[in-house]
């Protein structure tokens, strides 16, 4: 009788970063529809805009191995974050 022994992966944190950006990308989608009805949930919007945005730039790094854009993300996280602070504090 043949038996193949199969390794089995252990939990990696890589994947976590992954998983970060598919929730806030569905949190996005919610308070989208939501900031439409009623305006008191843009910074909610906003603060998760900032958050993907950041997001994205850490699995640029680690992941799509495309560096020219992370900072880009960066910046564009930055500017969000910042005009909310502005505009709603």
């Amino acid at each position: 009788m043949k038996t193949k022994i199969v390794d089995l992966k252990e939990y990696s944190s890589k994947e976590v970063g992954l998983l970060v950006q598919a929730v806030l990308i569905e949190l996005l989608l919610i308070f989208s529809v939501i900031g439409i009805m009623s305006s008191k949930f843009m910074p909610a919007f906003y603060a998760i805009l900032s958050m993907i945005m950041f997001t994205m730039a850490y699995n640029n790094v680690k992941f799509y191995k495309k560096k020219y854009m992370t900072p880009v993300y960066i910046i564009v996280g930055f500017f969000v974050a910042i005009t909310t602070l502005v505009e709603y504090l």
